[in-house]
């Protein structure tokens, strides 16, 4: 009766904590499934391509495309391999203090009925008649009292912990193999991966000198930079709303301890802004601790390490194509190492895919400023992470024209002159 009853508290103890760590998992593989079948549709359309159509720059932005989602289920496993490593260490730790509490408790309990074993604590009755008085006597019965539920208590804490130790090792176990699982499934799109790009980088070779294709990878810049510029807008736009609704509710706060204040002017709240702020975190103010980003104009390290700035911001006449683009950043051709480096600190805002851009990353830094990044390869982060200065986001991609990286600088919907702010070389 006694095994049967520890068997059901310990499926209910593991159920309790696994259930709602199952329904994350499931959330989890279904945006992995949603990936995958995004990505097999554009296998299919690729495969479905006719030998004359395979000519055409088109299939240049689908196999681009197909890339930019197989990085993102990379990273997708990568950061739930992570979550399980802290998990797998927040569970190891958690078994190492109940492992020493309950040795402390079995120490403790083993002196006792050592105690007993002697005889110390079998002659109770004696120890109490033994009472110079009967004051002392019921302080010594109480003692015993206390003494005989502590040794009760710390026999059941024993149970408890013995049982949560077990329950924390099955979790352990569970959580290593979703681990080797994760990290297997990492691997193979990592080779799928690295096959994709040195597929995309064959076929780019039929297109360095195409006209046509430069007239269309042209267009699709076109389309590309008034898509960054909507997603700026909205980037503003969410920050702005972030700024209102934390005003609003600071002022609700400040009136609530006003009228508190009336009725009990003891029991008054703080005023210091500092103070407020820490009770309303938000992601829209999580840029204010970041060092000035208007204090690094024309001390600016550049993205990348080596290149030459092959188009500049503003208008841009295309000699080949005989035609004027308004640019609203910086490409520079890469030559040499092709990582891309945060230029500041912030948070990575949003990661997309645009046709002539390919993958786009935007990073939010103090002060209403964003730096745009496009043309890159393989990404390193994902959305809502924190960078530092220098932190690698990237690596640059392959196009028509080489290794090109594309850079721009926001403040809010205004875009800068990148050369304006870069250090000159």
């Amino acid at each position: 009766m006694v095994g049967s009853k520890k068997y059901f508290l310990f499926v209910l103890i593991f159920f309790s904590i696994a259930l709602p760590q199952q329904k994350e998992i499931s959330q989890k593989k279904q945006e992995l499934d949603n990936l995958k079948t995004e990505i097999q549709s554009l296998e299919k359309e690729i495969s479905d391509i006719s030998k004359r159509e395979k000519k055409s720059f088109s299939v240049v932005e689908k196999f681009n495309k197909q890339n930019f989602l197989l990085n993102k289920l990379i990273n997708s496993y990568k950061n739930q391999i992570e979550e399980k490593l802290e998990q797998i260490d927040l569970l190891q730790l958690h078994i190492e203090t109940l492992r020493q509490k309950t040795n402390a408790l079995k120490e403790n309990y083993a002196r006792y009925a050592s105690a007993i074993y002697k005889g110390i604590y079998q002659n109770e009755f004696i120890y109490l008649f033994d009472a110079a008085s009967l004051q002392q006597a019921l302080a010594r019965y109480k003692y015993l009292q206390q003494f005989s539920n502590s040794r009760k208590k710390d026999l059941q804490q024993i149970k408890e912990n013995s049982l949560q130790l077990a329950v924390n090792r099955t979790l352990v176990e569970n959580e290593k193999s979703l681990k080797e699982n994760l990290l297997g499934q990492k691997s193979i799109e990592e080779i799928k991966l690295q096959k994709k790009l040195a597929d995309e980088k064959n076929i780019l070779k039929k297109f360095k000198n195409d006209k046509s294709a430069a007239a269309k990878e042209l267009a699709n810049k076109k389309q590309a930079e008034k898509s960054i510029r909507n997603m700026i807008s909205k980037l503003v736009e969410s920050a702005a709303l972030k700024e209102r609704e934390l005003a609003k509710r600071l002022a609700e706060k400040r009136k609530r301890e006003s009228l508190k204040g009336k009725t009990n002017e003891e029991k008054q709240a703080p005023t210091s802004t500092e103070e407020e702020m820490k009770d309303f975190p938000t992601e829209g103010f999580a840029t204010e601790n970041f060092k000035s980003f208007s204090a690094l104009k024309g001390r600016m390290f550049w993205p990348v390490s080596r290149g030459a700035v092959i188009r500049k911001f503003g208008e841009d006449k295309n000699e080949k194509l005989n035609t004027v683009t308004l640019n609203y950043g910086i490409d520079i051709k890469v030559s040499g190492d092709s990582k891309v480096k945060s230029v500041g600190e912030g948070i990575v805002s949003a990661i997309e895919w645009l046709p002539g851009y390919g993958s786009v990353v935007i990073v939010t830094h103090s002060e209403g400023y964003r730096t745009v990044y496009g043309h890159l390869g393989q990404i390193s982060v994902q959305e809502g992470v924190k960078v530092s200065y220098g932190e690698i986001l990237g690596n640059v991609s392959e196009s028509i024209e080489g290794r090109v990286l594309h850079f721009e600088i926001w403040k809010r919907r205004d875009h800068q002159n990148p050369e304006v702010w870069l250090v000159r070389r």
